[in-house]
C-alpha cells in the first residue's frame, strides 16, 4: 500500500511556521492523512485548529465517499524535531473529534514522501510486520521460575474465585508462609 501526496490549495491551510501535507492511498478503500511539522510550542498552539480545518475542510460530503471504512480513516501525525511534553501528547493523541492523531516528537529527519510512507506503515497500516515475523529467526520459550515456590504450589493448588471461605483459608496460608 504506497500513498502519495496531495495537494492541498486551501490557503487557510498556510499555517505559519508550521509545514503542512496530506497524503492519500489509491486503493479501493481510501486512507487519508495528513501532516503537521511544527515546533512542539506552535503544535500546541495549532493542533486543535488544524484537527479543525481537516474535519471542515476533508471529513465533508464533496470530499468523501460513502462507504463507512473511509470516513473513520482520516489521520493527523504532528512531527515536532524536539521534545513534545508529555501532557500535551496525551491531550492530542486522546482527542476523539474528527479523526485519530498521532504525535512524534524528537523527530530527527528530514521529511519527505519516504518519510512519510515510513511513518505510516509505523503508526496505521502495520504493513511490515510480516517482514519482521519473518524476520525473527528464533523463539525462546523458558519456564517459569517463580520467586517463592511455596507461594507458588499454594497458588496452583487452591481454587478460591467465588468462595469466601477458601479464600479466608489461602489469605492465612499465605501468612504462614
Amino acid at each position: 500500500m504506497n500513498f502519495s501526496i496531495i495537494e492541498i490549495t486551501n490557503k487557510d491551510f498556510e499555517i505559519e511556521n508550521c509545514k503542512v501535507y496530506h497524503y492519500r492511498n489509491e486503493d479501493n478503500f481510501r486512507i487519508n492523512i495528513f501532516f503537521l511539522e511544527a515546533s512542539s510550542d506552535n503544535i500546541m498552539e495549532n493542533w486543535k485548529r488544524f484537527s479543525n480545518m481537516v474535519a471542515s475542510n476533508y471529513q465533508n460530503f464533496e470530499y468523501m465517499s460513502d462507504r463507512e471504512f473511509d470516513k473513520w480513516n482520516f489521520y493527523i501525525i504532528y512531527i515536532s524535531k524536539d521534545n513534545v511534553s508529555k501532557e500535551l501528547k496525551n491531550k492530542i493523541e486522546n482527542n476523539k473529534f474528527s479523526s485519530r492523531k498521532i504525535v512524534e516528537d524528537s523527530y530527527d529527519k528530514e521529511f519527505n514522501d519516504s518519510e512519510a510512507n515510513r511513518l505510516i506503515i509505523k503508526h496505521i497500516t502495520n504493513a511490515d510486520l510480516k517482514e519482521i515475523v519473518e524476520a525473527t529467526q528464533e523463539v525462546t520459550i523458558s519456564t517459569y521460575i517463580p520467586d517463592n515456590e511455596k507461594l507458588w504450589k499454594l497458588l496452583d493448588e487452591v481454587k478460591v474465585i467465588g468462595d469466601r471461605k477458601a479464600q479466608e483459608e489461602f489469605i492465612k496460608k499465605i501468612n504462614a508462609l
